[in-house]
């Protein structure tokens, strides 16, 4: 009698076992920026290079997670089923910035955050706010503020600008939006690449 209640209560334990290995939800799919045009060559050997320091990309709040959000109407959020930004979207946001202005100004050098053997002379503090990717439409919405400062011998601003920028999506899909933000970002860059060259 003790052994059948045994198995009984053996057989429910599997049961409930496969039952959950049936039901676990697959992994997400991890999703990057895609990487921006190649970093143009380093200066050669004996050329004094200018350096600029990029702080790190403000987003919006809402925005700030590793869920992939897109608006969906006017007042409301969603989220790609099963997909996960690879790494919270302002760390990837600001290095793909960086590699953007190196493709942008050939011969700089150009850092995230903080440079470890070179003393910058100018930083790019960047604020995106909105940076709306709308399914509906397939178009990215962002409104970008910048600023470049002079960091010696004392800090000030040297040049700043605000524009908005609509980037048309070649698909309904995250890899779409992922690379509409790329391509935001390229645009940016060369913006900001005009000014600091037009600077004394």
């Amino acid at each position: 009698m003790k052994r059948c209640a045994l198995q009984t209560v053996a057989a429910g334990l599997l049961a409930v076992t496969l039952a959950g290995c049936a039901n676990k939800t697959p992994p997400a799919v991890l999703l990057t920026l895609p990487a921006a045009a190649p970093a143009s060559p380093a200066p050669a050997a004996g050329t004094s290079a200018k350096v600029l320091v990029v702080r790190r990309t403000e987003i919006p709040e809402y925005l700030q997670t590793r869920h992939v959000r897109y608006r969906a109407q006017s007042s409301t959020l969603e989220a790609w089923p099963g997909v996960l930004w690879a790494e919270r979207l302002e760390v990837g946001v600001t290095r793909e910035l960086a590699a953007a202005l190196r493709d942008a100004l050939p011969g700089w050098t150009i850092c995230e955050a903080s440079c470890a053997e070179a003393q910058p002379e100018i930083s790019l503090s960047l604020h995106l706010r909105p940076l709306d990717f709308s399914r509906s439409r397939r178009e990215l919405e962002a409104e970008a503020r910048w600023s470049v400062s002079q960091l010696q011998p004392s800090p000030r601003v040297m040049a700043s600008g605000r524009q908005r920028e609509t980037v048309a999506a070649a698909s309904d899909t995250p890899e779409a939006h992922a690379q509409s933000i790329t391509q935001l970002l390229q645009a940016l860059a060369r913006t900001v690449a005009d000014r600091v060259r037009a600077m004394p």
